[in-house]
């Protein structure tokens, strides 16, 4: 059983993103993404640019950006060049901030996936499901500081487990320099993602990893 980081990307909301300057020579010359594009669309209402390392999409009210090799080091790249055009595009109304991040725990050969159990006032929840096959995820959230985690666990198959942080940030009242801060912890979320990984499964001494109970 082993744990990987599937996906990663930033999303940032605004009330008035400009999708008409986001093209490669824009990005290159304000030194976002030097990468020359592997495929690029460009309108007044929406921006899709993609190269080797980054899938970007910006439209009136939102920038995602999406790293395709998932490493520390891309997750860093992913935060510089968000950092860059936050702190290049100042007069933006940011509105919020989400840092994400998708872990899969997944199994091979006999292993089977730990349990996601749910009580409900003490009671047994599939007891209302006669008949059918019943599989349980959940969600969490969990507050501090500037943000809050949800975080949203899900079977998919038999095989794989998958976890979906997001660390929500509300940008309305903070300052652009804090902002930039912001988007550049994401390095320390992708770390502790991984911790509360580690926590919820551990795996000592080759023994199967424990259920989570939600």
């Amino acid at each position: 059983m082993e744990s990987r980081l599937s996906r990663a990307d930033i999303i940032i909301v605004a009330a008035g993103h400009n999708p008409s300057i986001i093209g490669p020579q824009w990005l290159k010359e304000n030194l976002l993404i030097v990468e020359a594009p592997s495929h690029f669309v460009h309108t007044p209402d929406f921006s899709v640019f993609e190269s080797d390392s980054f899938s970007l999409i910006v439209d009136h009210q939102r920038l995602q950006i999406v790293a395709k090799k998932q490493t520390e080091s891309s997750i860093g790249s992913l935060a510089t060049v968000v950092g860059r055009y936050v702190g290049l595009l100042k007069h933006v109304p940011y509105k919020a901030l989400g840092l994400n991040l998708v872990w899969s725990i997944e199994t091979n050969g006999d292993t089977k996936l730990p349990d996601v159990t749910l009580k409900l006032n003490n009671s047994d929840p599939t007891l209302a499901f006669t008949g059918h096959k019943v599989t349980f995820g959940g969600i969490i959230y969990a507050q501090k500081e500037s943000y809050v985690l949800k975080l949203t666990i899900e079977r998919q198959g038999e095989k794989c487990l998958v976890h979906n942080f997001n660390y929500h940030h509300e940008l309305a009242s903070v300052s652009i320099d804090n902002i930039v801060g912001l988007v550049h912890s994401f390095v320390a979320r992708f770390k502790d993602s991984a911790a509360i990984i580690n926590a919820l499964y551990p795996n000592k001494d080759g023994k199967q990893l424990s259920g989570v109970y939600i």
